[in-house]
């Protein structure tokens, strides 16, 4: 479902990724792990559109993204990426159903779609009795809990989080960990998890090692 094909990427005269190629099927869950500088989260970035390979192909579910103007980007984004990163970016202006609204809304869903879907995700990641909370009245697994739920917002091809549990203390990590696994068997969710978290990275299906910008 996912397809990367030579990947390079540099920032000025230092290569960063050289030639990565790997696929992903739908329904599985990758673990990307390496020593901080491996080149894993500009991988990520680079997956989900918010980076531009120097060479080198990605295809989402059948679509190819080079070529796309910074318009058919964010759509496509909108609609067919979800992410989580280790610092929540919840918007703290708004509640939990709300920041969970805001993919939705952003692509056109009707408002009231788009609370009855935010409520159905909410309850998915056990989240329903927090609805009107705002971000500063949840606890550190409570906020993640609901940026797990805005990642799904828009039923997106693919999850990629970036150390979701980074921040987390042992036993709310254990508990993240579970729900993605619970999330892909109820929902046949595709997950790409960059993470130091080697528990974590065990459990996946399938654990990608990096080095230097290279697959091992």
């Amino acid at each position: 479902m996912i397809h990367v094909e030579n990947i390079v990427k540099r920032f000025g005269s230092l290569e960063v990724l050289h030639g990565i190629k790997f696929s992903v099927e739908r329904g599985e869950i990758v673990s990307i792990v390496g020593a901080s500088g491996a080149g894993k989260s500009t991988l990520l970035q680079i997956i989900g559109t918010l980076m531009t390979p120097d060479e080198g192909t990605v295809t989402i579910d059948g679509k190819a993204i080079a070529g796309m103007s910074d318009g058919e980007l964010s759509e496509f984004r909108n609609r067919h990426v979800g992410f989580v990163f280790q610092s929540h970016h919840l918007l703290e202006e708004f509640s939990a159903e709300e920041n969970v609204m805001m993919p939705m809304l952003i692509a056109g869903v009707k408002r009231s779609e788009a609370q009855d879907r935010a409520k159905q995700l909410l309850e998915l990641v056990q989240m329903s009795h927090r609805l009107t909370h705002r971000p500063s009245a949840l606890s550190g697994g409570e906020q993640q809990r609901v940026a797990i739920a805005r990642a799904l917002a828009n039923n997106p091809s693919v999850v990629l989080a970036d150390e979701p549990t980074g921040n987390l203390d042992t036993a709310t990590r254990d508990e993240i960990q579970r729900l993605f696994f619970d999330l892909r068997q109820r929902t046949n969710q595709t997950f790409i998890i960059v993470t130091h978290d080697e528990a974590l990275a065990e459990k996946s299906d399938r654990k990608i090692v990096m080095s230097d910008g290279r697959i091992l």
